[in-house]
């Protein structure tokens, strides 16, 4: 009876060994799945991590590749505009609008019919509000040069108020030599006399501009070549001013 009780109870602790066994094996089990599904979480995260920050530094360098383009296109819209207002400001001062605009069309059309550009700008220059002025004198006198010195070379306007006089270079014939008269293709020098000492002088070549006041009068003289040896003068006086 007594064994048979003892049997019992080693049969019963080897039952409750054997479950605490399952158990702890069980227990294991689950907490190596555990920890291996810890361990592969973690690591999925170290790669999902490494994956963000590669996907910043990507997003980072297309942030400064758009601010620097950005930049680039704010600096070349300004480069434009200031180009664009110069443009417009030398666009204004250059291309003539209203009478000034009809004046040069009307120049264009001239010279394209055959008119002297040089011609035209004496007529031009010569255009001017009205004035009191006397009507215009026309004389001719002889230019001095190396071989034509002698005798009285000038004119006089205005009852002798005013002399004009000049000398030039000699011309050449067609054996070289030099010939008494001047060059109308040359530079002279034409200098103007009034009554007091004043004093103007006209250089370069033919035809040429100047004016001189004396006693209130102003004298306003174009000279142009005239006549072998001559030179034409034509005096405007008018009252100054």
């Amino acid at each position: 009876m007594t064994l048979g009780r003892y049997d019992y109870e080693r049969r019963y602790r080897r039952r409750v060994w054997a479950g605490f066994g399952k158990f702890g094996i069980l227990a294991a089990l689950l907490l190596g799945v555990g920890l291996f599904a810890y361990q592969m979480g973690i690591e999925q995260l170290k790669g999902r991590d490494v994956t963000l920050r590669e996907e910043i530094a990507t997003l980072s360098r297309q942030k400064a590749e758009f601010e620097l383009l950005a930049s680039q296109m704010q600096t070349a819209a300004r480069t434009a505009e200031a180009r664009s207002a110069e443009l417009e400001a030398r666009l204004q001062r250059e291309v003539p609008t209203g009478d000034l605009a009809r004046l040069s069309q009307l120049v264009a059309e001239r010279i394209k019919g055959g008119l002297d550009a040089n011609r035209l700008a004496f007529v031009i220059s010569q255009a001017q509000t009205p004035r009191n002025c006397q009507p215009a004198d026309s004389k001719r006198f002889t230019l001095t040069t190396p071989l034509l010195k002698g005798g009285t070379r000038g004119a006089t306007f205005g009852n002798g108020a005013v002399t004009v006089a000049g000398e030039g270079q000699p011309a050449h014939n067609a054996q070289g030599n030099q010939e008494s008269w001047f060059d109308p293709g040359q530079p002279v020098t034409i200098k103007i006399t009034g009554i007091g000492g004043k004093t103007a002088t006209a250089t370069g070549v033919l035809p040429l501009h100047q004016s001189l006041v004396v006693d209130n009068n102003e004298y306003r003289f174009t000279f142009a070549a005239g006549q072998r040896s001559f030179v034409d003068v034509t005096a405007d006086r008018c009252a100054y001013p």
